[in-house]
């Protein structure tokens, strides 16, 4: 199933499914990415109604980019660094158009939802159409949205991972309280 849409408030999707992914084509000089998706939207639309998901494009740019990763709760990132890019979510719209409501609504996890920047890793167009099967071929597959080929290249993954790699490294093992101490330096200064 695919839908060409103007902004997010006009996304309807009545019942369920496996998988939103969402074109945000916003950031290649002379609109190339913007070609390149419309060439290959009927393509992936296909593909998604063979599978159970959802292709969402628009022709707004990088208003529909920050649009999408603002109402999906992920507008701590650069869209500058991030566009264009794919949104890939198993987590239907209605729940991120309803938590706009709540004061803190928490933000979508690795396992719910992932923002791939198409420009470190798609060269070319070849590239892009293997990143694309990848995700209805992993989805077919059965496996979580966090195990996907292309979960590699979510940044808020890498994010993630050197938070935790800080932690390890400011915990010591010597004296202090319970057997071991935290380096607050190592903590709180960025990583070399």
């Amino acid at each position: 199933m695919g839908l060409y849409i103007s902004h997010m408030e006009t996304v309807s999707i009545k019942m369920d499914r496996s998988l939103y992914i969402y074109l945000l084509d916003y950031g290649w000089p002379g609109g190339e990415w913007e070609q390149l998706f419309k060439r290959h939207f009927m393509h992936m639309a296909d593909r998604a109604t063979q599978t159970g998901a959802v292709v969402v494009g628009s022709m707004n740019g990088i208003h529909f980019g920050n649009e999408v990763l603002s109402w999906h709760k992920v507008g701590d990132l650069n869209a500058d660094d991030v566009l264009p890019g794919l949104l890939v979510t198993t987590t239907h719209p209605n729940y991120f158009r309803e938590s706009t409501r709540d004061d803190a609504p928490a933000e979508p996890g690795l396992g719910d939802l992932l923002v791939i920047p198409l420009k470190p890793f798609c060269k070319d167009e070849t590239d892009f159409l293997r990143a694309i099967e990848g995700i209805f071929s992993d989805l077919k597959g059965g496996l979580e949205l966090k195990n996907f080929q292309i979960a590699k290249h979510d940044p808020r993954r890498h994010r993630a991972l050197e938070v935790g790699k800080k932690i390890v490294n400011a915990i010591e093992a010597k004296p202090g309280a319970f057997g071991f101490s935290i380096d607050l330096k190592a903590l709180l200064l960025p990583a070399k």
